[in-house]
């Protein structure tokens, strides 16, 4: 499945929407893990052309992995924001941290840090995946003790409305 990725199905996605939509099936397991979840989603971000059921997956693995990375509870932090021609997508916790080794080696595949038969090594390849088959790019930072944030990239739409400029421009 995972060389077999379909390419991406575009529309024009609000993404702001689809992670308040997925975070509403994820509300539950956070707080059952002692989770505080926080948002700060830019009112006035502009629209991607992407495939929402892949940038759907991309939010949910990110999430379950901050999830994961907080056995004891911690704050999970989504953020959506706009820099430029591209939109960003923000997933920070305050977990375990990576080692700088392990960061290097997160994209790729069957590469994990859980034990056996708690996890495949798939999920942050599928994420890159994704991300690069939309235009985009993703990066980690990540400090052992401290939390891990990702950051995904993605383009927005030509005909994207800059709602935070009437003159269509950068501020």
């Amino acid at each position: 499945l995972f060389a077999r990725q379909p390419p991406p199905r575009t529309d024009v996605v609000g993404l702001n929407e689809l992670v308040q939509d997925g975070l509403f099936f994820l509300n539950g397991r956070c707080a059952k893990n002692g989770i505080e979840l926080e948002r700060s989603l830019d009112k006035d971000l502009p629209d991607v052309s992407a495939d929402s059921s892949q940038l759907l997956q991309v939010l949910v693995n990110l999430v379950v992995n901050a999830i994961h990375a907080m056995p004891h509870g911690g704050k999970l932090t989504i953020a959506t924001s706009r820099d430029g021609d591209w939109v960003k997508l923000e997933v920070s916790d305050t977990g375990v941290g990576m080692t700088d080794e392990v960061r290097r080696r997160v994209f790729e595949p069957f590469f994990t840090t859980k034990g056996l038969n708690e996890g495949t090594g798939l999920g942050l390849a599928v994420v890159h995946s994704i991300v690069a088959a939309h235009g985009g790019t993703i990066e980690v930072e990540s400090t052992v003790g401290v939390g891990s944030r990702f950051t995904v990239f993605l383009p927005r739409t030509a005909d994207s409305t800059d709602h935070g400029n009437p003159t269509g421009g950068d501020q």
